[in-house]
């Protein structure tokens, strides 16, 4: 047996699309939030070290590769992650690029804790360093891997005066 005509027409009268309008509006809501983060967020660019090794005077000498070398600056903000061991955490300490010699393929940096363990200051260390070297927004990194937007208005860390 079918329907009347007029009972489904009611039926689809009273029915209400509000919980189809609340989801839309909710997803529509986070469609912009994400626009406007792939816009306007910005993503930190870190160059990674090859090796370290400390020296006498107590600061890091770490090797990176050439074209990372030519990208650093003194005063730039750096994150030093050591590995301790295979039960234990990762110790990370904060640090800044010091110097970057001309002659050599070491860059010098400056730890700024005093956590550092007692074989990593004999010159046993295990880890990497990771130096800020510039901020930039997702839609210019996607750009520029794409090959379309090529180191153009690169907001470079501003590098800080190192302290004694």
């Amino acid at each position: 047996m079918s329907i009347q005509f007029s009972r489904s027409m009611r039926a689809l009268r009273l029915d209400s699309f509000r919980a189809t309008r609340i989801g839309l509006a909710f997803a529509i809501l986070i469609m912009l939030a994400l626009i406007v983060w792939f816009f306007v967020a910005k993503v930190t660019l870190y160059e990674v070290s090859s090796s370290l090794e400390m020296n006498a005077d107590g600061k890091l000498l770490v090797t990176f590769p050439k074209e990372a070398r030519s990208r650093l600056r003194p005063g730039m903000p750096a994150i030093l992650r050591l590995d301790q061991g295979v039960d234990q955490p990762i110790l990370t300490l904060p640090a800044v690029v010091w110097d970057l010699p001309t002659d050599g393929e070491q860059v010098e940096i400056l730890i700024l804790s005093d956590a550092l363990p007692l074989d990593a200051q004999q010159g046993k260390l295990a880890g990497q360093l990771d130096v800020e070297v510039e901020y930039i927004t997702p839609a210019a990194l996607v750009l520029r891997t794409s090959g379309k937007f090529l180191n153009r208005s690169q907001v470079p860390i501003s590098p800080q005066t190192p302290q004694d």
